[in-house]
This record gives structure tokens, sequence and C-alpha cells, in this order.
């Protein structure tokens, strides 16, 4: 798979400047509309899912959305036009009334926005599986097993347009449906919200996907997944940790990875920890390599149709960086 661009020799356990590799920020294409899919993303769709129409996907898309109207906050130039009504108002013995100043006190005339709950494809500075996919939802048929994209959740949007820097970045990763190795914590002590799961299962379809916050506990750079050359490999001295991932022992498949310092989260591992930033307790990813030292808290999640919704539990989960 396409990846990080490496412009010089690398060898395992190197630090990897954002320079060298190209820092990761997500991005949505803004101007990408739901009919401008390419003949691709299409075909992965339609391989073993069943796709509904534009009206019934902006249904259930609606019934999860969050409208946000923005305030009103007055500027140096409202505040001058205010003092300039009382002040003249003063002058001739009258008072300044709530209809002369309505104008000022109404809220702006923008449309309003909506923080979106399903997971949205980003851009990837390089190219990726995912490239015909940016700015569309998430369905759960889109992945292969060991498969992953990066994506926002909770983004902004106005007029169906992602409003840059709002949301969290995420991964989103297929990992193999065995349960010889998979764990996860009994969600019941966790505030998930009702309807969500701590990962996507489907027997029927052998599946499942796990989803994290994309920014590691480290130094809160973005970790990926499975996006590097095969020149450039984490490295792999699990055992100084006291770690041995099945990501890697079992299945020979590289756990997340943050190629800034190294640090490494294995997506079978779903583990209870607390947030050391604020000693609320989370499930995540394990930490199986340092030099982050907490793990990579995971994004409750549910299907709505095929298409992938995330739900918040603590905001205090994703408050580290």
């Amino acid at each position: 798979m396409p990846g990080l661009r490496r412009t010089s020799e690398s060898r395992v356990g190197r630090f990897a400047s954002p320079r060298e590799y190209g820092r990761y920020v997500p991005q949505v294409e803004t101007s990408k509309h739901r009919d401008e899919l390419s003949e691709r993303a299409k075909s992965i769709r339609r391989r073993a899912m069943f796709m509904p129409g534009d009206g019934e996907e902006l249904d259930d898309r609606s019934a999860t959305q969050t409208p946000v109207v923005p305030s009103k906050t007055w500027t140096r130039r409202d505040w001058i036009k205010a003092g300039a009504m009382a002040g003249a108002a003063a002058g001739v013995g009258t008072l300044v009334g709530a209809e002369v100043l309505a104008p000022l006190l109404a809220p702006p005339i923008q449309p309003p926005g909506t923080i979106r709950e399903d997971f949205v494809y980003t851009k990837f500075p390089e190219p990726q599986w995912w490239d015909g996919l940016v700015g569309d939802p998430v369905h759960v048929g889109d992945f292969q097993v060991w498969q992953g994209a990066t994506a926002v959740w909770r983004g902004l949007f106005r007029n169906g347009m992602y409003v840059d820097g709002t949301g969290l970045p995420v991964l989103v990763v297929r990992v193999i449906r065995d349960d010889t190795y998979f764990r996860a914590p009994d969600p019941a002590p966790y505030p998930i919200p009702s309807g969500y799961n701590l990962y996507y299962d489907d027997p029927a379809r052998d599946l499942r996907i796990v989803v994290l916050l994309d920014r590691c506990t480290h130094l809160c750079c973005y970790p990926g997944w499975h996006i590097a050359y095969d020149q450039l490999r984490p490295p792999r001295d699990y055992s100084t940790y006291g770690e041995t991932p099945p990501t890697w022992t079992a299945y020979n498949q590289d756990p997340v990875w943050c190629v800034c310092h190294d640090s490494q989260y294995d997506p079978l591992l779903l583990t209870a920890d607390l947030n050391p930033k604020n000693g609320v307790p989370f499930v995540g990813a394990k930490i199986v390599h340092g030099p982050g030292t907490f793990n990579l808290p995971i994004v409750p999640v549910r299907p709505v149709r095929d298409i992938l919704y995330g739900g918040m539990p603590d905001p205090r989960w994703y408050d580290y960086c």
C-alpha cells in the first residue's frame, strides 16, 4: 500500500521527523459532492453491501446530527455604532430603545452548522486506497480484512461543506474476526451511549471494525495504519516493553504506528486504562511499544444502514492533547 514518502535511508527504531515524512493533518475535500464519487468508490461499495438511496441515507444521518447555531459576537464597529446612537440620543434628551438597538443585538444572518456523528473519510498526503471516498461517509462494507483509513468524527458542516479544523481525527480499522486473540472489556462500567458498542461486530458478514482516536498518547502526533513503504518498518522489540502484540506475533500485521517516535498500539487488544491528564477511566487499543505511556482511546460505534456512526462516551476520554 502506498504510504509516507521516504527521503533517506531508514532503519528500525529510528525517530522520523515530521519534515522528513510529511506531517499528516486530516483534511476533507470540501468541494466534493455525493454524486461525484468515482466509479472505483461505487464498485467498492456494491461488492458486499446494500447501499441505500440518497434520500434514505440523508434521513438516517439527520437523526443523529446536532444543529449548531452560531452566537452573535459584537465587533468593535458594533460597539461604536451603539455608542454613537446613545450619545446622539442623550444630546436631544431621549432614550435609546430596544427597537433602535435590535438590529445590532440580532444574531448574524448565516446558515447554521451541523455536527455530523458519522465518520467521514479524510485525505491523506500520499495516495491511498480510499482516495475515491474522501468526503464520503464510512460504510462498514468498504474494508477488506486489515484495511484501515483516516476519517473525521463530529466535524462541523455548513451547507454540506466541511469546516476545516473541526471534529476529531480517527482511524477506522477492520481487524480479523477471530476471538482467539481479540480482547475487549465489559462495556457496562463505561458511559457508552445506548445502542453503541466498543467496536462493530457482524458475525453474518464476518466483519469486525475498531475506531480509534488518531492522536498519539506521546506527543499528540497522528499515528497511521499500514501507510509506510515496505522499506520502513516499525521497531519490533516488544519484549522490551513486556508485550507480545497478537496483531504482529499471530497475524504478521503491524500495529497502529506513530512514525514520529515509534509508539505502537494493538487494535486487537482493547483494554481498560486511565487518562493520566484527568484520571478518567476509558477503553483503548493497548500501548505495546513506547514512548507512548497509555492506550489509544476507542470511539464507540453503531451502524445505520451500513453507515458507521460514533457515539460520545465521556469527552474526557479524548482530552490529553
